[in-house]
């Protein structure tokens, strides 16, 4: 059985808000897929087992062609309370319909969050999963959205418990955790980066580069240990030369299947170095869409310094996640559970000698059945294949057409504020190099205390 020993670079890829059943659920239904080891749906007509109930109506999935979204779904923690409907005890899954009325009030024959999507649109996506190896239980670490995931990705930890309004208080983020231990590292985006959300010191240093320098990158003699690589955030206030890819509603999901192509084909390209890399690609929520399987019990406490009283209980809502890997079986399906400190936990492993020595929380969510993303390594030897990618990542129709907005949202705001703190600890340089930090709109200074953003 393979050993982290036999991996040097570990890849990370986090998309967002995409549930497992918006984007993989088709691979089980027997007009689709007919993969029945694949925990996805069959067929919504031929059961009620998932059905979503607003004012005594049954609503069901149903497949739905890619294409931009009417809006964003609601996605904070007292929403995804309402999806996730728990009753006597048991998650139903069964309010998806109810928190999309109370968020939009709008009525629809068929609410945009049950809808899935089918092989033509999730090219990229399907061929990952067909060639490498789907983790049929990967959960967003907390009910909650964009930050507090974000957050737990990348530090084992969340003080927060909604989205914020300027800089997202944080315990040591993984890029520090990385300096501490002398781990090479490198962050590869298309547009601003999330992390300049946390206000580290390391944005727009020299550890962070534009995805355009990442295929001749990997043809170099050395890559770093870990690579994070971050897509264009339709939420930023600038855009880099990218479409949005990053699958946020209301953006289609074509582009972000393009991006997932770009990434894979660099990787590919190097076969030397390919036979030595674990490629991971999750999403940090499920940004409102319906997922059939109920969340798994973990608590996690409000830490120190946290900005909410009432712990979590349980994870988030199942998220899509791939690994990509010679050392993962052809068509794999793990059905161990996973959450994004899986990532941390594989880091521990590699690292520091264990998946216990990541932090105490990460440690703490380990032992209450979150398994690490090493459990995945299974062949004994490394595959001697290595598969192309569809030429056709994407459909036509799925490119992003809105128009900029005249007033920002507030995760815009956060981004720009963000941005701009950053920008004047090292202006000349990050000028040079990413010259649309200069098109960052003003903002007010942010604020304090945490509030319901977008995300």
């Amino acid at each position: 059985m393979a050993t982290i020993n036999d991996i040097d670079t570990i890849v990370i890829v986090m998309m967002e808000n995409r549930s497992f059943d918006n984007v993989l659920g088709h691979l089980h239904h027997p007009a689709y897929g007919n993969r029945p080891e694949i925990q996805g749906l069959a067929d919504p007509a031929s059961t009620n087992h998932y059905d979503n109930f607003y004012l005594e109506r049954a609503y069901k999935p149903f497949a739905a062609p890619d294409g931009p979204l009417p809006h964003d779904f609601p996605h904070e923690r007292a929403s995804i309370a309402t999806q996730i409907a728990v009753q006597n005890g048991q998650a139903t899954m069964s309010g998806f319909v109810e928190a999309y009325v109370e968020a939009t009030h709008s009525v629809v024959q068929d609410p945009p969050p049950l809808g899935f999507l089918t092989p033509k649109d999730v090219r990229m996506s399907g061929f990952l999963a067909s060639e490498y190896l789907v983790c049929n239980y990967w959960y967003s670490p907390l009910p909650a959205g964009t930050q507090p995931n974000r957050a737990v990705a990348f530090s084992g930890n969340s003080l927060i418990e909604d989205n914020v309004i300027g800089i997202i208080p944080h315990d040591e983020l993984v890029l520090d955790w990385l300096e501490r231990h002398h781990v090479s590292w490198r962050v590869y985006h298309s547009g601003l980066s999330f992390f300049l959300l946390f206000g580290t010191d390391h944005a727009l240093g020299k550890n962070f580069r534009s995805v355009r320098d990442l295929p001749a990158d990997l043809q170099k003699k050395t890559v770093p240990q870990v690579i994070f690589v971050e897509p264009e955030y339709v939420d930023s206030p600038v855009h880099m030369g990218f479409t949005p890819n990053d699958n946020h509603p209301p953006l289609a999901i074509g582009p972000g299947e393009a991006f997932l192509h770009m990434i894979y084909s660099a990787l590919a390209n190097v076969p030397k170095r390919w036979l030595r890399t674990l490629l991971v690609v999750t999403y940090d929520e499920h940004g409102g869409f319906f997922d059939h399987v109920e969340p798994h019990p973990v608590r996690m406490d409000p830490p120190n310094g946290a900005h909410y009283k009432d712990a979590f209980t349980t994870t988030g809502v199942r998220v899509p996640t791939f690994v990509a890997s010679p050392w993962v079986p052809r068509g794999g399906v793990s059905d161990l559970v996973f959450d994004h400190t899986s990532i941390l936990q594989l880091i521990g492993e590699k690292f520091a000698g264990g998946a216990d020595k990541y932090s105490d929380e990460v440690t703490r969510r380990k032992q209450q059945g979150i398994a690490s993303l090493s459990s995945v390594l299974t062949l004994s030897q490394a595959r001697a294949d290595l598969p192309p990618a569809p030429a056709d990542p994407i459909l036509a129709t799925t490119l992003f057409s809105g128009s900029p907005k005249k007033v920002l949202t507030e995760h815009q705001q956060a981004f720009a504020t963000a941005a701009r703190l950053a920008l004047a600890k090292n202006r000349r340089s990050a000028l040079k190099r990413f010259p649309e930090l200069a098109l960052l709109p003003r903002v007010p200074p942010p604020v304090s205390v945490p509030q319901d953003g977008g995300g």
